[in-house]
């Protein structure tokens, strides 16, 4: 989900926390290439970020289903929006995944 979707509403909450459960599915706040914010935030990650901001303003923050990441980083972020909005499975998604050539 697109920050401009959940930031202002009562997902805003996962910004306090890199992310947060809404009927048993776990959310994290990723940048846009699938990197937690977590990851981004913990010293002990090679994604840390030492200087500035984690995820600088203007950067996409999006909201993402646990599960879904892996293909978020593997298919990038508009395809993985688009993907979403069209209706595609988890299942089908990983197809998809499986099947694209590097």
């Amino acid at each position: 989900m697109a920050e401009e979707y959940w930031a202002n509403s009562y997902l805003s909450i996962a910004r306090y926390y890199g992310g947060m459960k809404v009927n048993g599915d776990e959310y994290k706040i990723v940048n846009k290439d699938g990197i937690t914010l977590e990851e981004l935030s913990d010293p002990r990650s090679k994604h840390y970020v030492k200087e500035g901001k984690a995820i600088l303003p203007g950067e996409p923050a999006d909201l993402v289903r646990k599960d879904w990441i892996p293909i978020y980083k593997k298919l990038g972020r508009d395809r993985t929006i688009e993907l979403v909005k069209n209706g595609m499975t988890l299942k089908e998604a990983k197809i998809i995944t499986k099947n694209r050539k590097e």
